[in-house]
């Protein structure tokens, strides 16, 4: 029987939580052969999940292909898939028994292939996406759910847990934007907080602090809290990458019906987090500014929502370009300074985003950042542990963050040439974010391996990309030169991952690394 929620799942089965994100297994010579002959291989898709044989799929809906062996192997007519999940595909019955076998103890590797567990796991996943469908995707009457005529208490409550498990799922981008902010290391809250700071007292940061000091001292009257004086005072963060179908789910971008739309609603609930934390510094916020940026985001908009308690108001504004693209379009020719920069699953590593643009306009320090002498805080969510040391060592590459700020465990886990000795200070963090959603999902690439959305968290401060800086110094930086200083970062990524041209292979790459797997 599968417990209300897959959390729930996976504590009554004494994981305490742990998912197990990379559970397809790669120990097959034709699972490795399969993956390095060819790009488009999708183990367990298109490719048989234990052997790697390749799988003819015709069709469009892809719950329905039809698959046929290939001459490798003789012919049986029909594929074989799952019973349990219908969500993962063999070349026979054979295979698909051996993937549901224990991991010999002659193979190291913590794969657990297709246990019972990652089978459980995906049955959820079909109640998830008909929930989705029928919450928000107007699916009229399509959803598997709908086609019971009358549903047993056990099906209500399960239809009842799938669509918890996508509400929290979708709210997981606010609760993690303003809990991880006020909830984060006392560096991270102060680098923030640096412009409205600033807008009290211009000043350097060690004057400032010494003439409020002074001026408390001589004062009888209680010390007035930052911000309440006749300079309007916001907290403003950019969400670079925005989408409407995650970042803003069900938004149509339209500010008269702003009060109607639970995304913004759950964006300014969320945001009282952090206004109660700052009024313990003090500071007073006239308004928390949150600036969407994305080529998948709602076409140009403003509105205004009030924050609950509060005599704040949530500004939202969404900009359809890339980030750092803002002049092309006259509605977003000027963003207002960020004082925090957050991508949420950017996929800074995978070779089919460019974030070349935007990783260079979020390194390059504001006015107020140079005046203080650090860069611009910044978050990033990954959906896998993976994933999240991939981006970290695309941002090392790049040059957008400092090694010297990153803890000696992240960087040799990320294979870093840098080290720190013990007991070294660092601004940099990289953690399972507490605030993701209970909605498991299966990879798209490899049908074993799970994970949930903005599950890792890792925060820290921009420093100017040093290769692009110089060169601008000198004067000949040229406007293509920025996209090949970022492409030869790109290919040496490429290479190291597919142990090409070259490389030795990246001890991140779950090809090659069987700890990952």
């Amino acid at each position: 029987t599968l417990t209300d929620t897959s959390m729930d799942l996976l504590s009554s089965l004494g994981l305490q939580n742990d998912l197990p994100e990379q559970s397809t297994r790669l120990s097959h010579p034709g699972v490795l052969k399969a993956l390095n002959n060819d790009d488009d291989a999708r183990i367990g898709f298109n490719c048989c999940c234990n052997c790697g044989t390749t799988l003819l799929v015709s069709g469009v809906d892809d719950s329905a292909d039809v698959v046929k062996q290939t001459k490798s192997k003789k012919q049986s007519g029909k594929f074989v898939t799952c019973m349990g999940c219908k969500r993962v595909r063999y070349c026979s019955d054979a295979c698909c028994k051996a993937d549901a076998e224990a991991t010999p103890p002659t193979i190291s590797s913590d794969a657990c292939g297709h246990s019972p567990v990652i089978c459980s796991l995906l049955r959820l996943c079909n109640d998830d996406e008909d929930a989705e469908g029928e919450l928000y995707d107007d699916d009229d009457g399509k959803s598997r759910w709908n086609k019971k005529k009358k549903m047993t208490p056990q099906q209500e409550r399960a239809k009842e847990a799938s669509k918890y498990r996508v509400q929290t799922e979708r709210e997981s981008y606010p609760a993690t934007l303003f809990n991880i902010l006020a909830e984060g290391p006392g560096w991270f809250m102060e680098a923030i907080t640096r412009r409205v700071r600033y807008l009290e007292d211009p000043r350097s940061p060690e004057v400032a602090t010494e003439r409020r000091g002074k001026r408390d001292r001589m004062s009888n009257s209680p010390k007035k809290p930052i911000g309440a004086g006749s300079r309007e005072k916001d907290l403003v963060i950019h969400i670079v990458g925005a989408s409407v179908d995650s970042e803003l789910w069900g938004w149509k971008g339209r500010s008269d019906n702003a009060n109607d739309a639970p995304v913004l609603e759950a964006y300014a609930e969320a945001s009282t987090n952090i206004l109660a934390y700052l009024k313990s510094f003090p500071i007073l916020l006239d308004s928390v500014r949150l600036v969407f940026v994305g080529p998948d985001c709602q076409a140009s908009c403003k509105c205004e929502v009030p924050i609950p308690d509060s005599k704040s108001t949530l500004i939202i504004e969404t900009h359809q370009c890339n980030y750092g693209e803002e002049s092309q379009y006259d509605s977003a020719s000027s963003l207002p300074p960020a004082d925090c920069i957050v991508f949420f699953n950017p996929g800074f590593s995978c070779p089919d985003y460019n974030w070349t643009k935007a990783l260079e306009t979020a390194a390059t320090p504001t006015k107020i950042g140079n005046q203080f002498g650090c860069g611009t805080p910044f978050l990033v969510t990954t959906n896998t542990e993976m994933e999240g040391f991939a981006d970290i060592k695309c941002l090392l590459d790049m040059g957008c963050i400092d090694a010297k700020n990153v803890p000696g465990d992240v960087l040799e886990a990320v294979d870093h040439s840098a080290r720190h000795t013990d007991g070294e200070d660092t601004t940099f963090f990289f953690n399972e974010n507490p605030y993701a959603g209970l909605r498991v999902r299966q990879s798209g690439t490899m049908a074993n391996d799970l994970y949930v959305k903005n599950r890792w968290i890792l925060g820290g401060l921009f420093k100017s990309t040093d290769k692009i800086n110089k060169r601008k110094s000198e004067g000949n930086l040229k406007a293509d030169d920025v996209d090949e200083i970022y492409e030869q970062v790109r290919k040496r990524h490429r290479a190291d991952r597919d142990g090409s041209e070259g490389g030795g292979g990246n001890k991140n790459s779950k090809k090659t690394n069987s700890a990952l797997i």
